[in-house]
């Protein structure tokens, strides 16, 4: 989830043992320039591996019916009205993350902010 700098893909890849990435972001502005300026990024982006999907992650979760080993979230902060604001709250640990991880996944987060505390 987010990540569009393609940097969070980038580490992911370093690991052989990745078959596939699914890589959401909800800004396709962010990513196009990213793919184009950001060098330490190319390989990420053109490597075969990578499913990169533009859409709100929260959606995304939603209708795929896969499960995942790992799912990353490398989001923006929660700020309140933003695009990652319902991506930091208990509701969607539980209801939207939890039943996409497969039975030994893992759900990792960053968080840049202090406020993740006032939104759960």
């Amino acid at each position: 989830m987010g990540g569009g700098e393609g940097s969070a893909a980038r580490e992911v890849l370093r690991h052989k043992s990745m078959e596939k990435i699914v890589m959401c972001d909800i800004d396709q502005e962010v990513v196009d320039f990213c793919k184009k300026h950001l060098t330490a990024n190319h390989e990420a982006f053109r490597n075969k591996k990578l499913n990169l999907v533009i859409n709100d992650a929260k959606a995304e979760l939603e209708q795929r019916q896969e499960k995942f080993d790992i799912i990353i979230g490398d989001l923006a902060d929660p700020v309140e009205g933003g695009p990652c604001y319902q991506l930091y709250t208990q509701s969607f640990y539980e209801n939207i993350v939890k039943p996409k991880l497969d039975d030994t996944g893992i759900f990792v987060t960053q968080v840049n902010s202090h406020s993740l505390l006032l939104s759960l």
